[in-house]
C-alpha cells in the first residue's frame, strides 16, 4: 500500500522550511503571475504554496533546490508538467512588482 507523499513528515518539514525562507527573503508576489501572496490563509487562489520545479511525478525530489513558492492558482494550473507556461498578458509592457512588495 502506497501512502501519500504530501502526508510524510519529511515533506511537511521541507514545505515549512521553503515557505519560511521565502517569507524571510521578502517574496510577497507570485514569481509567475505577480499576484500578492497570502502566507496566512490556505486554499485561496493567492495562497502561497510550495511547488516542485521538476514534478515529483516526473522524478523530482523534495530537496530545497527543487522547491519554490508560487500562488495556489499557478501551482494548480501547472499540475505535473515540467515547465510553467507564461502567464497571458493583456499588454506587452513588462510587469513591475508593486513597490511595497520589494524587500527594503
Amino acid at each position: 500500500m502506497t501512502t501519500s507523499r504530501t502526508g510524510t513528515g519529511r515533506w511537511k518539514r521541507a514545505r515549512e522550511r521553503v515557505l519560511a525562507d521565502a517569507q524571510a527573503s521578502g517574496l510577497t508576489v507570485c514569481p509567475s503571475c505577480h499576484v500578492d501572496l497570502d502566507y496566512e490563509l490556505g486554499k485561496r487562489p493567492n495562497s502561497a504554496e510550495v511547488d516542485h520545479v521538476v514534478p515529483h511525478a516526473r522524478g523530482g525530489t523534495d530537496e530545497p533546490h527543487n522547491l519554490r513558492v508560487l500562488c495556489r492558482q499557478c501551482n494548480q494550473r501547472r499540475g505535473d508538467r515540467a515547465g510553467l507556461p507564461p502567464t497571458p498578458r493583456t499588454s506587452s509592457a513588462p510587469v513591475e512588482p508593486f513597490p511595497w512588495s520589494r524587500a527594503w
